[in-house]
């Protein structure tokens, strides 16, 4: 199975946009993913539209039974940042 590459996350959507994007590298369907879950479709589907915020356990357990995890890093700092 080939490996995606780690996007920083910062915001809701962009949580949504890559739970969505391991979801469908591995050819799931949300049913699929709701089922082993045991999170509601209609929730999947929120959460992979940046519309709901879930607890931290609800998405560990997505991203868990999608083969990934979370993890944390040192933000990059831009210019004028420190």
């Amino acid at each position: 199975m080939t490996s995606l590459t780690p996007h920083p996350i910062r915001s809701l959507r962009q949580a949504g946009t890559v739970l969505k994007a391991r979801r469908a590298a591995r050819k799931i369907s949300q049913k699929q993913l709701g089922e082993m879950t045991g999170t509601a479709q209609s929730t999947i589907s929120d959460i992979e539209n940046g519309v709901v915020s879930v607890s931290l356990d609800v998405y560990l357990r997505l991203l868990e039974a999608l083969g990934a995890e979370l993890s944390a890093t040192d933000r990059i700092a831009g210019p004028g940042q420190r």
